[in-house]
């Protein structure tokens, strides 16, 4: 029996902080400059990557560690460079479904849900916490030991910085351009700093002997948990527990039948009874809780959303594996999924990097009431208070657009604004599907309209910033449309931004092809 794992790197819809929010400072700006998890997968036109595979003596050593000492099973993968970044490469071909790496669980960083905080850490903070708040402070636990710690080499080898737009301050957050995730950083920028004033304050226990903990090393922690943490169904027992359980049943049934207690057939039974119990609560259980886990070496492999390699739990040997979902070759690099549709918002937030061309990729639009009001096709509030009642109201407010065009909910509620006053008589219902030609031109147009000046109001082109990502451009703008000229070079960060940035507009520049409309100039 095997649960599937995720990668746990998903947005929260709200800010969730330990104590009231709304009156909390933005959290202290730590400095990142660390490589980076990157996104897999060619881009168009160009040949992937051929494994370097990492001979160094430090590399080598981790990679010794994970089989020796952490039982790390990876008999055709190893650590490699792709172009630059670090990930895992195919040392000999690979078939689909095979199993190409797996750590036992109990070699994992694990997060259960009935879990003790790590000593020192108060009960009330710890019972209070999100679970990458705990998760880092099982991390920084770990950390705190130093070389008693079972981990140490794969603590020791994390990076020391991390690139997520949580640690970047606000001009550098204007980079982006794209007002969805500037809020959203922002929001989760505030619950990160609300939940470190609540540990500093009261998290630890008074005369425990627990060091502070500095708001440096809490910020990275939750970094690396929120990069490198998988989901998944939670089992309460591990295999040794199995195996105790089926070496007490067989032993019972062994005394029962040396002694004849008990009729053979029955005690027989009885005992395929309690060990099928067993297996279907710990089933039933894992529907209903979850377990978090940072299994070593597996965190080497890097994201593609164009490959299914899963990583899953194996209930009977109680490792985490990773299969593969396609064939490889020798030299390849060997990519798995952060999660199914991930798009580059989330990648961007707890990654800090872009999937070039990601298919499951989004910009939303976050002032679809505001294009209206400019266009000439203002909305009238009595039909926007019918949509707020019919529950679409919310679909022009969070415009998830798409390559191909926009959502089935958002194109009703605008079709129900659009149409002429016998048309709307119908009721928001009857505009689930296409409405008369003169409300679908004016439809038509107002997408287009939208699309065209949500691009002109991003401060750049695409093609503006194609050319900085080739070192050919100049000027630098944030949100604002603010900037300033500069060397060609980009740093990092910039070079993360304008990178994303790149990708939105591609969304939206696609959007309005589809539509039939041209991108401003």
């Amino acid at each position: 029996m095997q649960s599937g794992l995720q990668s746990s790197m998903l947005p929260s819809t709200s800010s969730r902080c330990i104590g009231p929010c709304n009156k909390r400072q933005p959290l202290v700006q730590c400095q990142a400059a660390a490589t980076q998890r990157k996104a897999g997968g060619s881009i168009p036109g160009q040949q992937p990557e051929k494994a370097v595979f990492l001979k160094d003596g430090r590399t080598e050593a981790f990679f010794r560690f994970c089989i020796e000492q952490l039982k790390v099973s990876t008999p055709k993968l190893k650590p490699a460079e792709f172009g630059g970044i670090r990930g895992m490469g195919a040392s000999a071909d690979i078939k689909p479904d095979e199993i190409i790496m797996s750590i036992p669980r109990t070699n994992a960083i694990r997060l259960s849900p009935k879990q003790s905080p790590p000593p020192g850490i108060a009960p009330e903070y710890w019972g209070k916490a999100p679970w990458f708040a705990k998760m880092g402070l099982l991390l920084l636990h770990e950390k705190s030991l130093g070389a008693q710690s079972r981990l140490a080499p794969y603590i020791e080898q994390l990076p020391q910085t991390f690139d997520a737009p949580v640690l970047w301050d606000d001009a550098q957050l204007q980079l982006l351009q794209y007002p969805h995730i500037i809020h959203a950083v922002k929001e989760q920028q505030l619950e990160w700093g609300a939940l470190y004033e609540d540990l500093a304050a009261r998290g630890v226990v008074p005369g425990s002997g627990r060091a502070p903990i500095s708001q440096r090393d809490f910020l990275w922690a939750l970094s690396a948990v929120r990069s490198r943490t998988f989901s998944g169904p939670y089992l309460p027992s591990t295999a040794s527990d199995r195996v105790r359980l089926l070496g007490l049943v067989g032993g019972l049934v062994a005394l029962n039948l040396g002694l004849g207690l008990a009729d053979p057939q029955r005690t027989l039974s009885a005992a395929l009874a309690v060990l099928l119990f067993n297996v279907l609560y710990e089933s039933i259980l894992s529907q209903s809780a979850k377990q978090y886990a940072m299994c070593p070496l597996i965190d080497f492999i890097n994201h593609s959303s164009q490959y299914e390699n899963e990583v899953t739990l194996d209930y009977f040997s109680d490792r985490y594996s990773v299969t593969a979902g396609r064939e490889y070759r020798a030299g390849e690099q060997v990519f798995i999924s952060y999660g199914a549709n991930q798009t580059n918002d989330s990648l961007m937030q707890f990654y800090g990097f872009s999937e070039p061309d990601n298919p499951a990729d989004v910009y939303t639009m976050t002032n679809m009431l505001k294009w209206m009001d400019d266009s000439a096709f203002a909305p009238d509030q009595a039909r926007l208070d019918s949509l707020n009642s019919a529950g679409l109201l919310k679909s022009l407010q969070l415009v998830g657009v798409m390559r191909t065009g926009f959502p089935v909910d958002t194109m009703q509620a605008l079709r129900y604004v659009l149409a002429s006053p016998e048309e709307a008589g119908k009721g928001v219902s009857a505009f689930a599907g296409p409405g008369s030609p003169a409300t679908e031109a004016r439809l038509a147009a107002l997408l287009v309209h939208a699309c065209a000046h949500e691009l002109k109001s991003l401060g750049t082109s695409l093609q503006d910033d194609l050319r900085l990502l080739e070192g050919r451009g100049s000027t630098l703008r944030g949100a604002s449309g603010s900037g300033a000229s500069r060397g060609p070079g980009l740093s990092a960060k910039e070079r993360l931004a304008v990178a994303f940035r790149v990708e939105k507009k591609k969304v939206l520049t696609a959007c309005l092809e589809a539509l039939g409309g041209a991108p401003p100039s």
